[in-house]
């Protein structure tokens, strides 16, 4: 009976043997492309084509594939969504019964991914019977699933792996193309204890880029999301380079990212090509660094530090949140500078057609455009302050503002700078004025405003006054595609006060032809009591009426007109009889012609003259934000 028992088990091990033997040489010469496409076809209702597929057994089994493709959907933008030149690749045997899977030689060339949403927002990465049909929007629980990082504690060990002449893109539903090209890339690690390194020679969108990484082992990879997986990364780029320390908790979607990271490049060329910046423009100089972190629809950039070109950026903090199905993207940023040199960034402010090159950045005159796209994308709020801003040839000081652009509109609620020793503070609109124009409407305060400092900044000749004005003014500008554009063409309606200052006698009575000025020279200054100017001015060209001095030595009326355009004015004043000494012969008197060399000369003596004077005695016709500041000063009572 044992006899017969031990005969039988051997019988049975030889042919289970013999069974086993044909099976692995019948594998190792099959060709299981047919066998594989009626599998896969069946899981993803897509047509699906393999030229070949082999399974060779071993102590390491090995996979060879040829000529892989799986179809797009029927709306996509080409036929074939992936497709696929060769594969290779082994798997230790072992591993596949007791886990995790261990690979080496892995091979993958001329792979060419297109994931992409239709214009109806479909994804074709979305496989199965229905993967046509729109979806309802996911439940909280789907999302929250749909969001969890994939599980990676069976994530095989990678002893070498190299993927060659391959591309991946993502097609926005709008159309807009994101090309990965991979020209060379290879991982390795000895084990699965030691570190993973990887090397990427390729391009974005066509621009060149170089990455080397050296990541934690693969069995720290495994421990994710619990314990963030350690990387170090360093990229180049053209004259570009840049450097990332940190962690990720989901590193195949490049997910739950937080780190340091610096860029350095001295022209920029790599960044403009990236966003899409065509032809030539002035080198931007760049060094930033922060704190970089990314998860699920949130991006973060804080404690951002560097320069761009002669600015100098002290402390900036950026959020971009992406968008849901449909909707912008939304950007929050709130930057700190210590100077902040408009001029230096018009490479990347400037509008088209600017005139500028490699070789002379100087030769861009600084320009702001005014766009208030109907969609914007993204929507954008920032809070920017900075102790010194440089304009053109302006200066200013402690700088504030905070705006934020919507559908058609940017709203700019502060504003708030220095000048000359004055302070200005602002508030205001821009908004869409037809396809590519915009109208802009603003009121603007400035206070302490020193008129001696004033008027050398204006290039004005020396004026016998001192003291400092205020000014308010409701500003507006129609069909305007710039910001010089529309301080040169702005409609302004302003009033301008004084309430403290002093002014040359000697001024007083010769505005009012004092008899005594022929026998002796009035010597010192008399106190101002109040100035009051009300200004109109349409596209540069102005007039000031009334404009009304008042003193302890007489009270001075007059009206101006002048053209900015031109630097040229006329003004013509005289004195108010009863504020004048007994000698005064109260005479109107015109000073025109350039700012820097006006002509000093009698007004008409007549009736006319006084009633070009007239004017001066009522303040009307102001809008209801300059009138409460109007009436609290004393000149705006009539004068008699």
């Amino acid at each position: 009976m044992l006899r017969w028992f031990l005969v039988s088990i051997l019988s049975l091990t030889v042919l289970l043997l013999a069974l086993f033997g044909a099976g692995w040489i019948w594998i190792d010469h099959k060709d299981l492309a047919a066998f594989a496409t009626a599998k896969l076809e069946r899981k993803l209702d897509r047509p699906v084509h393999i030229g070949a597929l082999h399974i060779h057994p071993g102590t390491w089994l090995t996979i060879e594939a040829d000529d892989v493709s799986v179809a797009n959907i029927a709306s996509g933008t080409r036929p074939q969504m992936m497709t696929l030149g060769h594969l290779g690749a082994q798997v230790r045997l072992t591993s596949l019964i007791w886990g995790p899977p261990e690979t080496r030689n892995i091979v993958i060339s001329k792979f060419s991914g297109l994931f992409e949403r239709t214009p109806a927002h479909l994804p074709n990465w979305r496989f199965g019977p229905h993967q046509n049909d729109p979806r309802p929007p996911l439940t909280p629980e789907q999302q929250a699933k749909a969001d969890a990082p994939p599980d990676l504690h069976s994530a095989p060990g990678l002893r070498n792996v190299t993927i060659l002449d391959s591309d991946v893109t993502y097609r926005s539903a709008n159309g807009a193309p994101y090309k990965a090209a991979l020209g060379k890339v290879e991982l390795a690690s000895t084990s699965d204890t030691s570190p993973l390194t990887m090397t990427l020679s390729g391009a974005y969108n066509g621009t060149p880029i170089v990455i080397s990484a050296e990541m934690e082992p693969i069995r720290d990879l495994r421990k994710t999301p619990q314990r963030p997986y350690g990387t170090k990364a360093h990229v180049t780029s053209g004259d570009m380079t840049s450097d990332f320390t940190g962690t990720l908790t989901d590193p195949t979607n490049f997910d739950g990212v937080e780190g340091h990271t610096t860029v350095t490049t001295p022209t920029s060329d790599t960044l403009f090509s990236v966003a899409g910046i065509k032809g030539d423009h002035a080198p931007v100089k760049l060094t930033l660094s922060g704190d970089f972190s990314h998860s699920g629809n949130d991006w973060h950039f804080r404690k951002a530090n560097g320069t761009i070109q002669t600015s100098t950026m002290e402390d900036g903090d950026f959020t971009l949140v992406e968008g849901s199905h449909g909707k912008p993207d939304d950007v929050t940023a709130k930057i700190g500078f210590g100077r902040l040199d408009i001029n230096g960034l018009m490479p990347i402010l400037a509008p088209p057609g600017a005139k500028g090159s490699k070789k002379s950045p100087s030769t861009l005159h600084a320009d702001l455009l005014l766009l208030t796209p109907p969609d914007p994308d993204p929507l954008v709020h920032f809070d920017l302050a900075a102790r010194q801003l440089v304009y053109n040839r302006l200066d200013f000081a402690n700088l504030k503002i905070q705006a934020a652009q919507i559908p058609n509109r940017i709203d700019i609620p502060v504003l708030r700078l220095g000048y000359v020793g004055a302070s200005l503070s602002a508030n205001g609109h821009i908004e869409a004025d037809g396809k590519s124009s915009s109208r802009i409407a603003a009121e603007l305060a400035l206070t302490h405003g020193d008129i001696d400092r004033l008027r050398r900044v204006a290039g004005l000749a020396p004026v016998p006054v001192n003291g400092s004005l205020s000014f308010r003014i409701i500003a507006s500008a129609n069909n305007v595609h710039s910001l010089n554009e529309a301080m040169s063409r702005a409609d302004l309606t302003a009033a301008v006060s004084m309430e403290k200052g002093e002014i040359a006698r000697e001024i007083v009575e010769a505005a009012s032809m004092d008899l005594r000025l022929l026998f002796r020279h009035a010597k010192g200054v008399t106190p101002i009591t109040c100035l009051l100017g009300v200004l109109q001015m349409h596209q540069g060209i102005g007039v000031v009426v009334p404009l009304r001095l008042r003193t302890g030595a007489g009270t001075i009326v007059a009206k101006a007109d002048f053209d900015l355009n031109r630097r040229w004015l006329d003004l013509v004043f005289a004195s108010r009889p009863f504020s004048t000494s007994f000698f005064a012969l109260d005479v109107p008197v015109r000073v025109s012609g350039r700012f820097d060399a006006p002509v000093l000369s009698l007004a008409r003596w007549s009736k006319e003259g006084r009633n070009m004077l007239a004017d001066s005695n009522e303040v009307t016709n102001l809008p209801p934000a300059l009138q409460g500041f109007a009436a609290s000063n004393a000149c705006a009572r009539p004068t008699r």
